[in-house]
């Protein structure tokens, strides 16, 4: 099959549902980075104190629980394989076990895993992103690279821009995978000075790139390019627990649990006629079984690790871990959604 750069981002479907929620899919995200990046300016100390906190919140505030739907989203898109219960239980078990091999594999080649997950993190955010800026901004693809070009800069911003604004965290945060799981600590920088260097060189070209391409792909150019200047000033600025913290919940995971919203819940193609409250309250116990089974493997994964975990820094190297675990299949699956033409038939 011929390759086409379309296929790492297919255009995304308008959103349908009630239209009285929409807001807050700007608002939310908005505010919360902005109310960080003015605190840190403001009242850095006290913000220190809490470093760690957004991210620890993730564990029940948005960040986990956007996943907890994973096992319901084939059905709820009416993809046909969804309608036998055999195919649906493999789907589940290979979930399961792509997680579970995930996991595994942080104790055989950690350093591979934390790289493999900043990658596939990089993806799935900025494919998170291409899917907002598309399906409720309206954004078009003037050009075969303008999607993809999108979704790497968007996803670079929370990833890449605070590994080279504060390597040394992400440093420590490699060496606690290491000491959570008992093997060896890591020696040496994660990046040397000229990948450092060529790296940052390359991340400017690609924001620049990016920046020419809104200015005639855009519907709201200005919108645009001023969520993107938050995002940049944020991470630059911002120690990278905090930042990524707030992201990863009030940014990220609020965006797509916006977009679960979306999915009809029964067999009936539509749009979902209850009232927002409605929708929220149903999703809310629809998430509940799983995230609280994500906290399960959270507590048994601290019960064996316990006497490396000393302190809240070693316990968020334990939590990204499992983040790691969980992402890969979520993110498998969630370029799945954006791939309507090509979804799973199974006839």
């Amino acid at each position: 099959m011929k390759f086409s750069p379309d296929l790492l981002a297919v255009p995304a479907r308008p959103l349908t549902g009630d239209l009285g929620t929409r807001p807050l899919l700007v608002v939310v995200p908005w505010v919360s980075l902005l109310a960080l990046l003015a605190g840190w300016l403001l009242a850095p100390a006290a913000l220190e104190r809490l470093t760690y906190l957004p991210l620890l919140f993730s564990t029940v505030l948005f960040g986990i629980p956007h996943g907890a739907l994973d096992h319901l989203v084939p059905g709820r898109l009416g993809w046909a394989w969804s309608r036998r219960p055999g195919r649906v239980w493999l789907y589940v078990l290979g979930y399961a076990l792509l997680a579970a091999a995930t996991l595994r594999l942080w104790q055989l080649a950690p350093d591979v895993v934390f790289w493999g997950f900043l990658l596939v993190s990089l993806l799935h955010w900025g494919q998170g992103d291409l899917h907002y800026l598309e399906a409720v901004q309206g954004r078009r693809r003037t050009g075969s690279w303008s999607a993809p070009l999108t979704l790497l800069a968007r996803g670079s911003l929370p990833i890449l821009l605070p590994l080279l604004v504060f390597p040394e965290w992400f440093a420590r945060l490699a060496a606690g995978v290491h000491q959570v799981f008992g093997l060896p600590a890591a020696t040496g920088p994660l990046l040397t000075e000229a990948q450092a260097g060529a790296l940052a060189a390359g991340l400017a070209a690609l924001l620049l790139a990016y920046v020419a391409d809104t200015l005639v792909s855009s519907r709201h150019p200005l919108q645009e390019l001023g969520e993107t200047g938050l995002l940049l000033a944020a991470f630059a600025v911002v120690p990278a627990p905090l930042s990524i913290g707030i992201y990863f919940s009030l940014w990220h995971a609020w965006r797509h649990l916006g977009r679960l919203l979306e999915l009809p819940v029964g067999r009936k193609a539509g749009p979902d006629r209850r009232t927002a409250t409605a929708r929220t309250l149903r999703l809310t116990l629809d998430l509940l079984p799983i995230t609280l089974v994500a906290l399960g493997l959270l507590a048994a994964l601290y019960f064996c690790a316990a006497p490396r975990v000393q302190n809240t820094e070693t316990f968020a190297a334990l939590y990204l871990a499992l983040i790691a675990a969980l992402t890969l299949p979520h993110a498998l699956l969630v370029a799945l959604m954006d791939l309507p033409a090509r979804r799973p038939s199974g006839d």
